[in-house]
């Protein structure tokens, strides 16, 4: 049972030198998607009414509202109208946007090398998709304007300001290339980015500094250039590299929720 109280927030660990305050409709959030993430909800089933998931959490029909109508919209529950509430099939409605919420509920359903190699495989492969994409349209005046924002890339550059900096980088070879559906799968891994970056959960840059300017570098003289081939070479060397960097964000998750 959640405890209801002025606020609404309970306080939780600390996240780097941050208090964390957790709602109590976030609270209920994390409790259903655990739920529904590891089975005690299948595909298809029904949510016990309000009336006794308020009891059982102890808190307004208002909060837990809330609490499902967000659920709803990450796509894990479709709210009906004078019915119980259905349970979605995560696997074709979720977004990867939830997995830092998933990794701290759940971690021992969500973290696991197949996860790992699944998500290097995926980054390398949008990686190389947005560069191609790019290198069709590209033009020799596109690379000073992809050159300067690698440039804002140094030693002292902060972290969140270092990755939407490479934000923006991806985001004009992005609009270079004007292929909407890597368009829109980008904002949801920047999204990820943002609330793993926000938790604290990445604390350094993909690659040492000197590596990361050297194979960023060659890609836009690629892409520039038109050649396709030294894309998927310079893409496939830094390889190892991502995934050295899911390994320390596993990590670092494992360090976060132990405070």
């Amino acid at each position: 049972m959640l405890k209801e109280k002025s606020g609404c927030e309970q306080t939780t660990g600390a996240v780097g030198s941050e208090v964390h305050r957790v709602s109590l409709t976030d609270q209920v959030i994390a409790v259903l998607r655990k739920e529904i993430f590891t089975g005690v909800y299948q595909p298809g089933d029904k949510l016990p009414p309000e009336r006794e998931l308020a009891e059982r959490f102890g808190i307004s029909r208002s909060t837990l509202r809330k609490a499902l109508l967000l659920l709803a919209q990450e796509g894990w529950i479709e709210i009906v109208q004078g019915r119980s509430n259905a349970v979605k099939d995560f696997r074709t409605s979720v977004g990867i946007e939830v997995l830092p919420d998933l990794f701290f509920e759940s971690p021992e359903a969500v973290i696991s090398l197949q996860l790992l190699e699944t998500m290097t495989e995926n980054g390398i492969w949008e990686c190389q998709q947005i560069m191609i994409a790019a290198s069709k349209n590209a033009t020799a005046a596109d690379e000073p304007l992809l050159m300067a924002i690698l440039e804002r890339q140094t030693d002292q550059t902060p972290i969140t300001e270092f990755y939407e900096n490479e934000f923006q980088l991806y985001r004009e070879l992005l609009r270079i290339g004007g292929d909407l559906i890597l368009q829109m799968t980008y904002n949801s891994e920047v999204r990820l980015s943002r609330k793993l970056l926000a938790l604290g959960i990445v604390k350094e840059p993909p690659f040492p500094l000197q590596k990361y300017h050297e194979i960023n570098r060659g890609l836009i003289q690629a892409v520039c250039a038109h050649d396709v081939e030294r894309i998927k070479t310079l893409v496939e060397s830094s390889k190892p590299d991502v995934r050295n960097m899911f390994v320390r964000i596993v990590q670092n998750m494992g360090r976060n929720r132990s405070k």
